[in-house]
């Protein structure tokens, strides 16, 4: 009897090597044991390198065969919404059941989400499905696009959608926020994002001065007109979705409630009485 037990088998590892590393997770096999079952299998015995789980009770048949088809423990990457490259490449190296190095990294090219693999699997092949999986998701998007879209081609969607990534949380709001950034490109106003501002000094939005936001940066969007040069962060599905059927509306203007949501305002005089609000939420806390 032996409960549940990880087993790391290496690549060059000899049957008397596997059986001495079984003896130290307390699985007494004898060698003659091991030769002689090895014999009962349809095809000749060959282990695949790799991580596994040998169950409690396991008959030596059923381990060996564990090893031979290669039933080995799956593990789990997941890229969270609104990350940045900096955040992936901290995420990739810290990985220990990844391999490779990893190539420099493009903001916005990845599709958040939870994949699968197996010990040793290549950080490039990674990459490339997520990288793949992002441009199936955008591809939908701009197929549905209206006729009279402002944004000229997929990369400008990214963009924006990975700015509408990092202000809104709740897709109801992503819709809102996205109408407003339409709105303000159809009027040539600037965006006015904290977030892409923040980006670009890699500093965190509530520390943004007024001598920031008057600064010629290119991620100043106080300052420029139009969208900044790159995706700030990499979007998901409710934030690209927000930019399938642009919702319509005459807001111009949002601000945060306090609450994990926003207000938003067709005019600057109703927008600074929602500031208004915001600064009072805040001084609740």
């Amino acid at each position: 009897m032996f409960e549940d037990s990880y087993f790391f088998l290496k690549k060059n590892d000899n049957q008397k090597v596997i059986l001495k590393k079984l003896r130290a997770k307390n699985i007494h096999i004898q060698y003659f044991d091991w030769k002689m079952i090895s014999f009962s299998h349809q095809d000749k015995l060959l282990l695949k390198a790799g991580e596994y789980l040998i169950p409690k009770d396991f008959s030596l048949f059923e381990i060996q065969n564990m090893f031979q088809t290669g039933k080995t423990i799956t593990r789990r990457f997941t890229l969270i919404e609104g990350s940045s490259s900096i955040n992936l490449r901290m995420k990739l190296l810290s990985n220990k059941y990844l391999s490779g190095e990893i190539p420099t990294l493009m903001e916005g090219i990845y599709k958040p989400d939870t994949y699968h693999f197996k010990y040793g699997y290549s950080r490039v092949k990674l990459l490339n499905r997520m990288e793949k999986a992002q441009n199936i998701s955008i591809n939908k998007v701009w197929k549905n696009k209206p006729k009279d879209f402002i944004l000229r081609n997929k990369r400008e969607l990214l963009i924006l959608a990975s700015i509408i990534q990092r202000e809104a949380k709740s897709f109801e709001d992503s819709k809102l926020v996205a109408s407003v950034f339409i709105n303000r490109l159809r009027k040539k106003m600037k965006l006015q994002s904290d977030v892409t501002l923040a980006f670009g000094l890699n500093i965190n939005g509530k520390y943004i001065t007024k001598k920031m936001l008057k600064s010629s940066h290119p991620f100043n969007t106080y300052f420029h007109t139009g969208l900044p040069p790159t995706p700030i962060s990499y979007p998901g599905k409710n934030a690209l979705n927000a930019l399938k059927n642009v919702k319509n509306t005459n807001y111009f203007y949002f601000v945060a409630d306090g609450k994990g949501r926003h207000r938003f305002s067709e005019t600057y005089d109703l927008h600074k009485q929602n500031i208004n609000l915001w600064k009072k939420s805040k001084m609740k806390d």
